[in-house]
């Protein structure tokens, strides 16, 4: 038997690309994560130029669309996750060109068919979600990506459009970058928790996050420890499962459950 079958749920939402190194890879990645007991799995459909992601993510997103892997492949494997696993809670995160492409309208009305609850395009301004891509139902939240010094009037702004949950970087930095943690985040993290018209907004930390150790320091401020481009590196080196419960035994370590 698998040793991560029986993890417990841990803190971090964890990254793949779909399509990487294959679409049917991806999908068992997704399911080791899975296993692994992750609070949120975030699925990336694959995009030629991520701008925000650092090399590991970009070398990624090529292969698959090398591969030829599309919006609507990825659609497909998002839906059959779903059904396999009800009870998992799935984050999209895209750029803006494959939305696009594929078209705003229908690419939420599929979201909101998948029961995909939050949308994360970091070259899409949020404010544009009720222009561009929001049904009439808006059962689907695009999730802000803010960086430390965004400014207080900004901040207010969007804790009064509702939003449930943000993204916020770690740094000033693209992923997979140095980890280090801005010293302005707590009270950034303090002011959007106390602050706003949604109920008890999440907050996950990314960018840089490589160790267990720093998931574990990042979700002593953050409710989520985000983390992409170290998972994607111990599964090209086939340690994947191996960095799983090494990260699930640090945060076993800090609530004393083995």
């Amino acid at each position: 038997m698998n040793r991560l079958e029986k993890s417990q749920k841990i803190p971090v939402m964890a990254h793949l690309v779909l399509g990487y190194p294959n679409l049917a890879e991806s999908l068992r990645t997704a399911e080791t994560y899975i296993r692994a007991g992750v609070q949120v799995l975030e699925l990336q459909i694959p995009f030629s130029h991520p701008t925000a992601d650092g090399p590991v993510i970009t070398a990624a997103c090529r292969e698959a669309v090398r591969q030829g892997v599309t919006l609507r492949d990825c659609l497909v494997a998002i839906g059959d996750l779903s059904r396999r696993y009800p009870e998992q809670e799935i984050v999209v995160m895209s750029y803006l060109n494959p939305i696009y492409l594929f078209g705003f309208q229908k690419f939420m009305t599929s979201m909101e068919a998948l029961e995909i609850r939050h949308l994360i395009v970091p070259d899409l301004p949020v404010d544009e979600n009720l222009l561009m891509i929001g049904s009439g139902r808006r059962t689907v939240k695009l999730v802000p990506v803010l960086a430390a010094n965004v400014s207080d009037a900004r901040l207010g702004q969007l804790l009064h459009m509702g939003f449930d949950f943000f993204y916020l970087m770690s740094d000033f930095k693209i992923t997979g970058s140095a980890f280090s943690l801005n010293p302005r985040l707590k009270n950034l993290i303090s002011k959007i928790k106390s602050g706003g018209d949604a109920k008890s907004p999440r907050v996950g930390i990314g960018f840089g996050i490589t160790t267990p150790e720093q998931a574990r320091l990042v979700t002593a401020e953050a409710d989520l420890a985000i983390i992409g481009s170290a998972l994607i590196q111990a599964q090209r080196e086939e340690r994947l499962e191996i960095y799983l419960e090494k990260l699930k035994n640090a945060f076993a370590a800090t609530t004393g459950h083995a």
